[in-house]
């Protein structure tokens, strides 16, 4: 068995586990530990705390190293983090540590291995249906942020995967009575336009329920406050639907769609109603193709450091 040490960072929590994989093409989590990523001044320092914690097993070694963060990854050795006031980069790491492998992927890349790959993954179903073999699937999750992904399997064992920042593509509002809070939400942000990011999204739920309430609170006390009948449910299971329509639409995922990311994962009733299937359904000319797109709610919030160990289990240089 060969060692694996995973990170999954965001911008409140960074969590690190470690894994075996053998030739047998599985993998075994044998350990976790999370930090507060705002308790390090760096990326460098943060690595080095999770080294001294982290470890395949006990004793163990690691010779594949695998970090997933948010934001597009730039010549595969760096990437600007939003949310977070340093850059994530691994050349030094590399001249650090000589002869193990470190990659460093997007975080929404690593979710999307892991809803391909992983059989065993905890989920609830939303909607039923029938995925298409071979089908592109969709990896959709609303956090700080709303990440995307694409993935499919090609031929032989290939993968195929599309990263994505649809989070900051324009937040299309469709209906009269969603006018005052797109009008509400460029004053109180500042925004030139409103993207998903903004809306489908933990601050953007404290936004929605601010705009129809008056209170300013933030998402773990909103969703206290709220129930699956509020119409702040309402409202937000319905953005969060057409932020997801729009990316199946657009990527054409016939395979499925996965909902993952903290909101929906701790708060199922934003996203297991019939506001959420009805929006995601509306659709003039593909109904009828997207009723029949499994929908699932991801349950395991470990979803990113399992991605990183499938990507460098299946990317190891033998």
């Amino acid at each position: 068995m060969q060692g694996i040490l995973t990170a999954d960072i965001g911008g409140t929590c960074s969590r690190f586990a470690g894994f075996a994989f053998g030739d047998d093409g599985t993998i075994s989590r044998l350990n976790t530990v999370s930090f507060t990523t705002s308790s390090f001044s760096s990326f460098d320092d943060l690595i080095e705390e999770a080294l001294t914690y982290a470890s395949p097993a006990p004793g163990g070694s690691w010779n594949v190293m695998v970090l997933a963060v948010p934001g597009p990854v730039r010549e595969g050795v760096r990437a600007k983090l939003p949310n977070v006031p340093w850059i994530a980069e691994i050349t030094n790491l590399r001249k650090k540590l000589p002869g193990r492998e470190i990659h460093l992927i997007n975080d929404f890349v690593a979710q999307a291995y892991t809803c391909l790959l992983e059989t065993g993954l905890a989920r609830e179903e939303i909607q039923a249906g029938r995925s298409e073999d071979g089908g592109v699937i969709a990896v959709v999750g609303a956090g700080t942020g709303l990440g995307h992904c694409a993935i499919r399997k090609g031929a032989g064992d290939t993968i195929c995967v599309i990263p994505s920042e649809a989070g900051h593509a324009a937040f299309p509002f469709c209906h009269e009575d969603e006018d005052g809070f797109r009008e509400y939400l460029m004053q109180r942000t500042g925004s030139r336009y409103p993207h998903n990011d903004l809306v489908a999204s933990g601050p953007g739920l404290s936004h929605l329920h601010a705009w129809l309430t008056g209170e300013i609170l933030p998402p773990d006390q909103v969703v206290r406050r709220i129930g699956p009948d509020s119409e702040t449910t309402e409202f937000f299971a319905r953005f969060y639907a057409r932020a997801c329509r729009n990316y199946v639409l657009g990527t054409l995922s016939t395979g499925g769609l996965f909902i993952t990311g903290g909101v929906a994962m701790r708060n199922p009733f934003l996203v297991m109603n019939e506001y959420f299937r009805e929006e995601f359904t509306d659709a003039p000319h593909y109904r009828d193709m997207l009723e029949k797109i499994p929908i699932s709610l991801v349950c395991d919030e470990d979803i990113g450091v399992i991605g990183a160990a499938w990507y460098g289990m299946i990317n190891h240089r033998v």
